[in-house]
């Protein structure tokens, strides 16, 4: 089962955003973000959604069992997503690359 309040919590301390900004961006009630946090209500899967997208994570990413998931940057996805869409070859070559600047 997972721990829905303490791994909200852990990803939005995480991340950098106080209850009152994640309220601001999401158009939920601190009050509400709290009482998620401190598992006093339980979320419905679209306000975790919308809490979740402006964490920049997915509720599948979210959900998944594994506890030392992390969650990727928005420099992350990018550069993810912008490999994704390159033939085999080229992906290969920039993964090259990279492991060459990493040492």
């Amino acid at each position: 089962m997972i721990d829905i309040p303490n791994r909200f919590r852990k990803l939005r301390t995480g991340k950098g955003f106080s209850v009152y900004r994640l309220s601001k961006e999401s158009d939920v009630s601190e009050n509400y973000i709290h009482k998620i946090e401190r598992g006093e209500n339980q979320p419905s899967v679209y306000i975790l959604e919308k809490l979740l997208s402006c964490l920049g994570t997915t509720l599948p990413e979210f959900l998944n069992g594994d506890a030392e998931v992390m969650y990727p940057s928005a420099f992350e996805r990018e550069l993810l997503e912008s490999v994704r869409v390159l033939p085999e070859e080229k992906a290969q070559a920039l993964l090259q690359m990279a492991k060459l600047l990493k040492s």
